[in-house]
């Protein structure tokens, strides 16, 4: 009776350790990441942009390249054009916003770099500007297409 009592509590023992070495870890809490529209601060007064190139096509690129792109614009409007954010559509383009803002009729340029490695194919990268405009996120757009090394 003693050996029965003591192997069924042995038993016992090992399958809650099985569960606890088996359980699932915890998830760790996720940061919140705010959205464009939290982004936007809409106290700052607004002025036009032109863009000069806001969707571009830079061809082919062989695998591997890093690619780097840049997004003319223009202050028509008579406020300062303050560029407060850009936000890339994946991980692998990595944007630049200027970090000061930009006067009446002076031009400005926000850059991005696309690293192309483990890219194959046609790719379609879209930037989100936040400036200080009526509408006040802008879209730019670039096209590459990523053909194998040689």
């Amino acid at each position: 009776m003693k050996s029965s009592f003591i192997i069924l509590s042995l038993f016992l023992i090992a399958s809650f350790a099985l569960v606890i070495y088996n359980r699932p870890p915890r998830l760790k809490p996720r940061i919140k990441v705010k959205s464009i529209e939290e982004r936007i601060d809409r106290s700052i007064p607004t002025t036009t942009i032109l863009w000069l190139d806001s969707v571009q096509n830079l061809g082919n690129v062989m695998e591997g390249t890093v690619v780097n792109v840049q997004f003319k614009f223009k202050n028509t409007g008579d406020k300062m054009l303050v560029v407060s954010d850009v936000a890339a559509s994946c991980g692998c383009t990595v944007p630049e916003k200027p970090e000061k803002p930009i006067a009446p009729g002076a031009e400005g340029i926000i850059k991005a770099t696309f690293d192309s490695k483990g890219r194959m194919g046609s790719n379609h990268k879209v930037l989100t500007a936040i400036v200080n405009t009526e509408n006040r996120t802008q879209q730019l757009i670039f096209d590459v297409d990523v053909v194998p090394s040689k």
